[in-house]
């Protein structure tokens, strides 16, 4: 006789069937057999056991069989196979029975080939239901271990797998009973756009035989950027299985690529024109700050400047529109600091004749009149709450109504905002909308102060020089050693619009053709420079071209730095190398040398 595996518990109150039954299957070649005559006792002698299979008798009292088979339902998870015992004279019995977890039923008179073909067959079951679960098991951990969000929906669009991540991100705890509409609702308030995450992914779903890739912007519970990719699964008939639905943070990969992007680029581009007529400058700062605009202008993406008074922030806005493929459009300014709660909607978005008592005429606002260019909000962050909700649903349903119209009109605008103030700290201080910023701040952008940016004093001195000179009609035309020293080791707090003030004063006082220190504002000749004696002197005493200037500075600084290259560097406010690349140009020797360098 063949031995057979499998450990098998028999349950019945009825010790003749109990006989019978164990004895069946003991012929059957099953020796891994256990009996349980006493009803109560079944689901201790389940835990004790763990068998493979369970022949319950449907003749049981207090508990009966199916109070029994309700409660191993509910400590079994997974596949049990229960074969029941039933009256075949009994209808509603063997009704309950059919309607019950049993896999299987058998009569009670007991035919011993059936009960052991039927017992068999379920065993056979059992063992591939444990491999694919056994292989699911580690299909899961393999996906929990992707570092994706990853669900499987069906044609349905019932939800029936998601791994750890996906449960993580979508709130769901079981994909039981849940479609692809109730994990919408649930996810969409965690993106940055709830409403447009909706409709697209309700049309991903719509459209089951195309893979859909879009990037979201995800707010809560923290933000980053998100990968989503959507694709229809398909068997090898070419029957479709449903969709499976992938998140991906992309947050660090976005990241490293930009700063791989830039560092390429600034090495290739360190002493490239920057493409903006009207922002000047070579420093590292603004190389830097060009490459950033540069990136945001085949793009919408809404543009947040931050920088000091008088750092140029209007400029770089002005410069990313006029450079982009809105630059045909309007470039509309306003001044948020100077507007007042009560004038907020009609200088935003104008109003209709007759809707207010001065409201003689209808009036444009300055989102309409931005239509197919740029708005460029200057100090938004002075808003006050309330024009903060107003300016943020305009922003973000891409439509405005008139004061007194009664139709929505449609707009096409690029939002480029300005701020002085650390936003994010205003947020963080109650003082500024979370929501309005995550609108505005997509693509932040810093304007370097220009005591950051010291190299490119001389060539802002020397271009604002020239410029103010020929609109004041003056022969001033050179800037002096000592003047361009006291301006170098100057902090200059109002930027470069204190710089272009300061020119502007010096040049109606100077009385030659060259602006000596003597022109200058008390605050930058009282400033400590470094006294820099030129070669020769001449009957303008100290004056010398800008190139001088900068020649004999750097000699002073490596004097005085007994020829070290790095504390000379550390002097002038320069790195390393570009105080190398200036020695070059000047063809100054150091006369000793530079140890940090490799022979």
């Amino acid at each position: 006789m063949t031995t057979r595996h499998g450990r098998i518990l028999v349950v019945s109150a009825d010790e003749s069937v109990l006989a019978d039954v164990i004895a069946t299957l003991s012929a059957r070649g099953y020796q891994d057999l256990h009996g349980v005559a006493d009803p109560a006792e079944t689901l201790a002698q389940y835990r004790e056991l763990r068998p493979s299979l369970i022949v319950l008798d449907a003749e049981l009292s207090r508990p009966d069989a199916f109070e029994v088979m309700e409660a191993l339902a509910e400590v079994e998870s997974a596949y049990l196979p229960v074969i029941m015992l039933v009256d075949r004279e009994d209808r509603r019995q063997r009704l309950r029975a059919l309607a019950s977890p049993a896999k299987d039923i058998v009569s009670r008179s007991l035919d011993q080939g059936e009960l052991g073909v039927r017992v068999e067959n379920l065993l056979e079951v059992r063992m591939v239901y444990t491999q694919l679960a056994a292989k699911e098991h580690a299909l899961e951990a393999v996906l929990d271990c992707t570092g994706e969000a990853i669900a499987m929906f069906d044609n349905r669009e019932r939800l029936v797998f998601m791994n750890r991540q996906y449960a993580d991100l979508s709130g769901v705890d079981s994909p039981t009973g849940v479609d692809a509409g109730s994990v919408r609702e649930r996810m969409k308030t965690s993106f940055q756009e709830p409403d447009a995450f909706e409709r697209r992914d309700a049309a991903m779903f719509a459209d089951g035989g195309a893979t859909a890739t879009e990037i979201l912007e995800m707010r809560e519970p923290r933000h980053r950027l998100l990968q989503r990719i959507g694709s229809p699964v398909i068997d090898r008939a070419g029957a479709s299985l449903g969709r499976i639905v992938v998140y991906r943070d992309v947050s660090k990969e976005a990241e490293i690529e930009r700063m791989k992007e830039e560092v390429l680029h600034l090495r290739a581009d360190a002493a490239g024109d920057s493409g903006f007529a009207d922002l000047l400058g070579n420093s590292r700062a603004m190389r830097e700050m060009f490459y950033l605009m540069r990136r945001a202008l085949d793009h919408d993406i809404s543009v947040l400047i931050r920088g000091e008074s008088g750092a140029g922030k209007e400029l770089v806005a002005r410069a990313i529109h006029y450079n982009s493929r809105r630059s045909d459009g309007p470039f509309v300014v306003v001044n948020c600091a100077a507007i007042p709660d009560t004038l907020i909607e009609s200088q935003f978005f104008g109003h209709e004749r007759g809707a207010f008592t001065d409201a003689i005429d209808r009036r444009i606002g300055a989102f309409e009149q931005a239509d197919g260019g740029a708005l460029f909000l200057d100090e938004v962050g002075e808003l006050s709450m309330v024009a903060q909700a107003k300016l943020l649903r305009a922003i973000q349903e891409r439509e405005i109504r008139r004061i007194g119209g009664t139709s929505p009109i449609p707009v096409d605008i690029r939002v480029i905002s300005a701020t002085h103030r650390n936003l994010w700290g205003a947020v963080e201080a109650g003082e500024f909308r979370e929501d309005l910023y995550y609108r505005i701040a997509v693509y932040p952008i810093a304007t370097p102060p220009l005591r950051e940016r010291r190299d490119d004093i001389p060539l802002l001195a020397q271009h604002a020089l020239s410029t103010f000179s020929q609109e004041l009609g003056s022969g001033v035309d050179e800037i002096s050693v000592d003047a361009l020293a006291r301006m170098m080791d100057y902090d200059w707090p109002g930027n470069v619009r204190e710089l272009h003030n300061v020119i502007q004063r010096a040049i109606v006082l100077t009385k030659g053709s060259v602006l000596g220190v003597e022109s200058l504002p008390q605050p930058l000749i009282a400033a400590t420079a470094l006294s820099v004696a030129p070669s020769h002197q001449s009957d303008g005493a100290g004056i010398a071209t800008l190139a001088d200037a900068e020649r004999q500075t750097i000699q002073r600084a490596l004097a005085l730095a007994e020829g070290n290259i790095v504390a000379a560097a550390r002097m002038l406010n320069l790195h390393r190398s570009s105080l190398y690349r200036k020695m070059e140009r000047h063809d100054i020797d150091t006369g000793r040398r530079d140890t940090s360098r490799p022979a």
